[in-house]
């Protein structure tokens, strides 16, 4: 004979609920970012530690600047990345049709902060003069017949490293709330989807928000909090404050383009728009703006594709980002390869149910709990846009 579960046992039963079988069940609008991260990111990573860290890998550099003058003949030039010059390396003046060699084992070597050249010839030095500014291009060894192979570099890597924070929620429900006519059953539902959409907000807030830390208590224990994406582009953010004509789809494109051009640079980015951005987006010409059908499934949420000069960028509208919040004029171009939520191993966000203790007969207290964190390696190939009117 079968055994009969009623809705009160189910309620009163002491569950434990994973936080993304919920959240997946829920109008995905309620926590775009968070949706968004976890699709791409492939779900959410467990890391061994609060303070977790990685190693962020970047291909050498490959264009650099003058940063100072440099006459026709000098054998020597100032630039930005001296140490990124190798022996025998081709080095081309962008837009004069000239170019010479390296002159030295490593750039630096001889005067700090310059590299020693030679002339195209092989001989004297340089044969058109640089202006503060001029862009070179590092090209290829150029080997000599016969030469030894030159000395083997390695490309430097950068060591990050951002916190995971866990938070606790609770919520109380009587017994006189869960029997009481006009109440009961739904009530409690009704009570539980608002805690949550409620935690998803605010969880999706900390993601753009929150500053990265840890509080010592004066007990000994450690309070932590997450790096979010503000802090996280603090170094590569465009203000449109100062633009004339506001975002157009010309303007768009050149503020994505910059993220394109780094190396091991993801192929996909996607755009989260803000309040602002969202209304200029639906004021270009309709063939910018496609649906796509079948996002819900790749992305989680509802995507469009912005059609630029610079590629087709999937666009996705976070109603976080609103005036009531002050973050209308938001907009981030996010790498989708290289951004991942990550989680402390063991302690998922989950959804607890009935954790009362048991001389409570007239309550039963819900807990919403978890560790989550955000990691974004190569910030250079994502973008933070402000101030968008």
């Amino acid at each position: 004979m079968s055994t009969v579960t009623t809705v009160d046992k189910v309620l009163q039963a002491q569950l434990k609920i994973e936080m993304e079988a919920l959240a997946n069940r829920l109008d995905p609008s309620n926590a775009v970012l968070d949706r968004i991260t976890r699709a791409v990111g492939g779900g959410v990573k467990n890391v061994g530690r609060m303070e977790f860290k990685w190693r962020d890998r970047r291909l050498a550099t490959i264009s650099d600047v003058v940063t100072a003058d440099a006459a026709a003949a000098a054998t020597t030039i100032a630039v930005a990345n001296a140490s990124s010059y190798h022996r025998d390396q081709q080095i081309f003046y962008a837009g004069a049709d000239d170019m010479c060699y390296v002159d030295e084992d490593i750039g630096g070597t001889a005067n700090a902060g310059q590299v020693k050249v030679r002339g195209k010839s092989g001989t004297g030095g340089l044969t058109t003069a640089l202006s503060a500014g001029d862009v070179l291009i590092i090209g290829p060894e150029s080997h000599a017949e016969g030469e030894a192979i030159p000395p083997a570099f390695a490309n430097v890597e950068t060591e990050s490293a951002a916190y995971v924070f866990q938070f606790d929620e609770t919520i109380k429900l009587s017994d006189i709330l869960m029997n009481e006519e006009g109440y009961g059953i739904p009530e409690i539902q009704a009570q539980r989807k608002d805690k949550m959409i409620e935690q998803l907000k605010r969880y999706s807030l900390a993601m753009y928000l929150s500053i990265g830390g840890r509080e010592i208590l004066s007990a000994g224990v450690r309070r932590h909090s997450m790096t979010g994406l503000n802090e996280y582009l603090a170094g590569y953010t465009d203000d449109m404050s100062g633009v004339s004509g506001g975002l157009t789809l010309t303007t768009l494109g050149n503020l994505v383009r910059p993220t394109t051009i780094w190396g091991e640079t993801s192929a996909q980015k996607a755009i989260m728009v803000g309040q602002n951005a969202q209304a200029a987006i639906s004021a270009m010409p309709a063939t910018a703006l496609r649906a796509t059908p079948g996002s819900s499934k790749d992305w989680g949420v509802e995507v469009n594709k912005l059609h630029t000069a610079f590629g087709q960028l999937p666009l996705a509208y976070d109603p976080i980002l609103s005036q009531e919040n002050g973050l209308a004029g938001e907009m981030y171009v996010l790498s989708t390869k290289n951004i991942q939520q990550v989680q402390l191993k063991g302690l998922p966000a989950v959804f607890r149910t009935n954790i009362g203790n048991s001389t409570d007969i007239h309550n039963q207290t819900d807990a919403y709990t978890g560790t989550r964190g955000l990691r974004l390696t190569l910030p250079e190939q994502h973008r933070r846009i402000t101030n968008i009117g």
